[in-house]
């Protein structure tokens, strides 16, 4: 419009003509970025598509490890099955038990021998002699001869720490109530 004021149809013609090119490249470019969208589009869809197909993949490969795992454990009961079938449940838990009785057993055995080994027989001998039949065989005379069943027992040396005379019957008297 300017180069038409200013007389010069020769620069407005040329202006016409580029303004016509720029036109022309615009729709192609307009033309150029629908398509761009379109295949950004399709990108992004496929690549969702490949996402989930990747999530797919994973939650199978989850179930396939939990299938695995529960075969597993199936297999390996059966096989313990398989052993505990030989022989019955009772059999194993007699075979416990005889286990634990020599265990037991030697136990009791290795404390006899650290015993007699340190050469305590003697001081052990004694004890039994204090705490045995003695006590309980002047006891239990006190208390037939409190129920009138035998005549009162005389103490005879009684040893340290033993009552004698009727403290004894009436120690008798209270364990046997």
């Amino acid at each position: 419009m300017l180069a038409v004021r200013a007389g010069d149809d020769g620069l407005a013609r040329e202006a016409l003509r580029r303004k016509g090119e720029h036109d022309h490249q615009l729709g192609e470019f307009a033309k150029q970025a629908d398509l761009q969208k379109q295949a950004v589009d399709k990108l992004k869809d496929q690549l969702r598509t490949l996402n989930d197909k990747i999530e797919e993949a994973k939650r199978k490969k989850n179930i396939l490890i939990a299938r695995q795992k529960r075969a597993e454990a199936q297999r390996a009961i059966q096989e313990t099955m398989r052993g505990l079938s030989d022989t019955s449940a009772f059999d194993t838990f007699e075979r416990m038990a005889q286990r634990v009785d020599q265990i037991e057993a030697e136990a009791e055995a290795s404390g006899e021998l650290g015993g007699e080994l340190t050469g305590d027989t003697l001081q052990q001998k004694f004890k039994a002699l204090e705490s045995g039949g003695v006590g309980s065989d002047m006891a239990l005379a006190e208390l037939k001869a409190k129920m009138g069943l035998g005549p009162m027992p005389e103490v005879r040396g009684a040893l340290p720490g033993q009552s004698t005379g009727s403290a004894s019957a009436e120690g008798a008297d209270q364990k046997g109530k």
